[in-house]
């Protein structure tokens, strides 16, 4: 596609540069429309977002790895041992044992100098105690590896998996129906562009036709076998048919402006429809309306479809915050200072695993999250048997009216071919002086009203049959 938008961006310049108009057909449009329009990169942008978010989903499957530090200064050193410490006989600190009152009198009657030789032992051995479970706590540093392995999660993952892929074919639907639109799109300008070119030619005709008849009316008048108002009528006549003329060119000027709009041209490119295919053929045999194709290739039922499995996927993602979850973990841990030989300023490591249970008992928010999932999921399959309903409905009415358009184009030919032999009549006669100049401006004028009605019923036949593919999903 991109390599067929740079051929005809190629061309286009090529030819604007000799002035040649730029030959187009069905199909170099539609491909040039699908691939110029801002709406196309953005489905494909939202497309390879929904299936990243896929992919996402599916990895929580797979153990998570994740690494931790941290550094901490503090401003004090923690200590282990309190500064006194109370026992059943005193109070132990760094000045010594202090016994309380009756160990004191008791001591002090049989040993007087034994509790002051114990005071100061005990104070200086404390003391020394004291000091070693000295924490330097200034600088701290942890660090830590850890796995994250989900278990069982009451099938979270599962269902967010199932909701993400459902998203993710919704973008690509999404994607699809808009390029059906710009399809449907390109087709109708395109058939409305011939249809405006064939008035033009049409009006270019009929006005050669009525300047004819002034000339024979002109002459007729200087033999004196016309009158004044024969040449009035006439002129009047020769009016419309300039004013049919212009406002057919202008047709086709602001047709083909719509044209290029669509299909990424600049407005003023000078363009020519080469399609060899006449614009009141038929290019459908088969109008039956088969509700299988319809359902596997309409992008509203599949959409549909997608968001009935979204809701479904939600009522399992709301019952799963009734069930149990289960997550193991692995760690290493490094610390400094370390904890593994007292407490010492180096860098000591350990692991550790686990495994952590939660089971809900009374979430009432949950079971009403239930309820109301269920009720939706619900409410989705009933709006999809709804849209089923319609659009078999909207199908057989669409062929109906390729039927219909196909009977008007085959009666408005039928009528052109009369009129044009009403026309030759009235022409032949004229010359032989059987027919007035009114009545042969009656004939010319009901022969252009009916090539007229022919073009109009060949472009309805046409969008008709673009709003029956469409409908039946064969776009």
């Amino acid at each position: 596609m991109k390599r067929l938008s740079a051929i005809l961006s190629g061309a286009v310049l090529v030819c604007a540069m000799h002035a040649q108009p730029v030959v187009l057909t069905l199909d170099s449009c539609r491909s040039m429309a699908l691939n110029s329009t801002i709406k196309s990169r953005i489905d494909r942008e939202n497309v390879q977002a929904a299936k990243y978010a896929s992919q996402a989903v599916t990895a929580r499957f797979f153990p998570q790895v994740s690494a931790n530090g941290v550094y901490l200064w503090n401003s004090r050193h923690a200590y282990v041992l309190p500064q006194i410490m109370d026992t059943r006989f005193g109070s132990i600190g760094l000045d010594g044992l202090t016994f309380n009152n009756s160990y004191i009198d008791a001591a002090g009657q049989y040993l007087p100098r034994t509790t002051e030789w114990i005071n100061e032992m005990t104070g200086a051995m404390y003391g020394d105690l004291y000091n070693r479970f000295d924490i330097d706590m200034t600088h701290v540093l942890v660090g830590q590896v850890g796995v994250v392995q989900p278990v069982y999660v009451g099938g979270r993952i599962i269902f967010a998996q199932k909701m993400a892929r459902s998203l993710e074919r919704i973008a690509q639907i999404n994607a699809h129906k808009n390029q059906t639109d710009v399809t449907v799109e390109t087709e109708e300008a395109y058939w409305r562009v011939l249809s405006v070119e064939e008035k033009k030619r049409l009006a270019e005709r009929y006005l050669s036709l009525v300047k004819q008849l002034e000339e024979d009316v002109l002459a007729a008048q200087e033999e004196g076998m016309a009158t004044n108002a024969d040449v009035l009528q006439v002129k009047m006549a020769l009016g419309d048919a300039e004013s049919s003329l212009a406002q057919a060119r202008n047709g086709l000027t602001l047709s083909r402006m719509a044209l290029c709009q669509i299909i990424g041209l600049p407005l003023e490119t000078d363009i020519s429809l080469g399609d060899s295919a006449r614009l009141d053929s038929m290019s459908l045999t088969d109008l039956s309306v088969d509700m299988l194709q319809i359902k596997s290739h309409r992008e509203e039922l599949q959409l549909l479809g997608e968001l009935s499995n979204v809701a479904r996927s939600g009522v399992g993602l709301a019952a799963a915050g009734l069930q149990p979850n289960i997550v193991a973990s692995a760690n290493y841990v490094i610390t400094n200072p370390s904890v593994a030989d007292g407490f010492n300023k180096s860098f000591e490591g350990f692991f550790s695993a686990g495994v952590a249970v939660n089971i809900p008992i009374a979430h009432a928010s949950d079971i009403l999250a239930v309820r109301a999932a269920k009720h939706k999921a619900k409410a989705m399959e009933l709006q999809l048997e709804e849209a089923r309903q319609k659009i078999e409905l909207q199908a057989t009415q669409s062929a109906q009216k390729v039927n219909e358009a196909r009977y008007r184009l085959a009666y408005s030919k039928t009528a052109l071919a009369h009129s044009e032999e009403i026309l030759r009549y009235a022409q032949d006669s004229y010359a032989e002086g059987m027919l007035t100049a009114t009545d042969l401006m009656k004939a010319q004028t009901a022969w252009h009203k009916a090539y007229t009605e022919k073009i109009d019923a060949a472009i309805a036949l046409r969008m008709a049959e673009i709003t029956y593919k469409k409908h039946t999903g064969q776009l």
